[in-house]
């Protein structure tokens, strides 16, 4: 029941939204914020089962091999953390700024958070597709909500790249069943065995394909950096440190269920992906002169570096793109949220023009200095020793290549986050607004936006610290020797 209410809760708060805005045009910031938090409350229960004692639900009683089928085990408890933490800075952020007038919005969250928790707990491959679609209505209806043409022409672009994706991933759940006559992941994993090998390059080719369109990696990415940079702050956050998340998890657990043990060309096609993500995403964002499109760039070049670690095929390998993964979602969120917070109050969004800030907003600069630090891999920091991590399982793995590209990839990253720190504390013309002036809500919208992202920041030290404490490496480790075990999925799913 805990994973069914995970999904079900946030569902049904999407659809009582419009019903309360019938009988009250403004809802009470106070109605979507316990919405939200018995949402996200459901989302953290559900992880908890995963966590300590893996839960499976057979919906209707039907048995696996034709029923509903949801599963939480250490792997999908992760990213449902993931999930909770970014969707409720995402919440506080949107609720401050906008406050109860926008109920589409809300509404459309709510529908996302669920779509994600459905992506993250289904068992079904069919269930997969269909959860991704809902899924996949709900981001495009965000990214162009503001209704600018800018707006529009990035959900535009979505929502083509990301139909092209969704087909794949039908044409891959069409040949496995009718390969197979299946759809349940775990009897899957063993019932690919068996099929002849083209078929399987097939099925292969089109679920990876369809899942690495949606994650935006690199040559399959145009649709991302217009999506995050057009997108509201609140939403810009949540595509980068969320949304990109769910697809990675998506990925792992086809891929280590399927063609762990069937076909390894799948791994190293994954890392041979994910080596170019991560050196293209740098080099565009390296030509970057707006903010939020140099931070779209480099959230391509971070998928690259978890990628890397999926594309290993081991469990260290998997740890380290769980750690990043979580990683990320604490930086480049915190990014974004600084990022959006000065250029609105700058009213431009060039680098160039970002200067004085060091004495107008000394606080949102320290944020962005750390969360940069982080993000390009200074020790003793979170992305550094999650990067370490990935490297070192490359290394396991017996592949040098992607390690060098991390370490090319870092002195870039280091040379366009320096340039828009050097913007930020060069001099410059002070548009400071009067504090006196601002409305209370404007007030109320700094503050929490500048908690979050100290908050972020604070944690990404506190990460880097315990990465190597035996509780850390106990946590991450038994996620990756999750992830690849089979065996044990199979075994909770049918009972055996």
């Amino acid at each position: 029941m805990t994973l069914v209410l995970a999904i079900v809760v946030p569902l049904v708060a999407a659809f009582l939204i419009p019903v309360f805005h019938l009988a009250r045009k403004t809802l009470p910031v106070s109605l979507i914020g316990i919405m939200g938090l018995i949402s996200l409350s459901a989302s953290m229960a559900a992880a908890y089962a995963g966590w300590f004692s893996p839960e499976v639900s057979l919906l209707g009683g039907w048995a696996p091999e034709i029923g509903i089928v949801l599963v939480a085990d250490r792997l999908s408890s992760a990213f449902l953390l993931i999930t909770g933490i970014g969707s409720g800075a995402a919440l506080a952020c949107a609720l401050e700024k906008f406050g109860g007038g926008p109920w589409r919005f809300y509404a459309i969250f709510f529908l996302l958070l669920g779509s994600m928790n459905g992506i993250l707990l289904t068992g079904d491959l069919f269930n997969l597709f269909v959860f991704y679609e809902i899924f996949s209505v709900a981001a495009y209806l965000l990214v162009a909500f503001s209704m600018s043409w800018q707006a529009l022409e990035a959900g535009l672009k979505y929502l083509v790249l990301g139909t092209i994706g969704a087909l794949f991933i039908l044409l891959g759940t069409a040949f496995t069943f009718m390969a197979t006559g299946i759809l349940n992941m775990a009897l899957l994993s063993e019932a690919l065995v068996s099929v002849p090998r083209e078929t399987l390059t097939a099925i292969s080719a089109c679920l990876v394909l369809g899942l690495t369109i949606k994650t935006g990696a690199f040559p399959v990415h145009f649709w991302l950096p217009d999506a995050h940079s057009s997108a509201q702050t609140a939403v810009s956050a949540l595509l980068s440190g969320v949304l990109v998340k769910v697809s990675i998890y998506a990925l792992m657990r086809v891929c280590f269920l399927f063609f762990l043990e069937t076909n390894g060309t799948v791994f190293l096609a994954i890392t041979v992906i994910g080596s170019l993500s991560a050196l293209g995403g740098h080099l565009m964002a390296l030509r970057q002169d707006d903010i939020k499109r140099l931070l779209a760039y480099s959230t391509v070049a971070q998928i690259g570096y978890i990628l890397i670690g999926v594309g290993c095929a081991s469990a260290a390998g998997a740890a380290a793109a769980v750690f990043h993964s979580f990683n990320h979602m604490l930086m480049k969120m915190g990014l974004f949220i600084a990022a959006g917070n000065v250029s609105d109050e700058k009213g431009t969004r060039e680098i160039c023009k970002l200067t004085g800030l060091w004495k107008e907003k000394p606080f949102w600069v320290l944020g962005f200095t750390v969360l940069s630090a982080a993000i390009v891999g200074i020790p003793p920091l979170n992305g550094f020793m999650s990067k370490w991590f990935i490297i070192l399982s490359s290394a396991g793995a017996g592949t040098v290549i992607p390690a060098l590209v991390i370490a090319a990839g870092t002195v870039i990253s280091a040379a366009y986050y320096l340039r828009v720190l050097s913007a930020f504390v060069s001099p410059g013309e002070s548009d400071q607004e009067d504090p006196f002036k601002s409305s209370p809500r404007k007030v109320r919208s700094k503050i929490v936006s500048l908690t979050i992202v100290g908050s972020f920041a604070m944690f990404c030290l506190a990460l880097g610290i315990m990465a190597f404490s035996p509780f850390s490496r106990e946590y991450f480790s038994s996620i990756g020797r999750t992830a690849v075990d089979v065996g044990a999925y199979v075994g909770l799913v049918t009972g055996r």
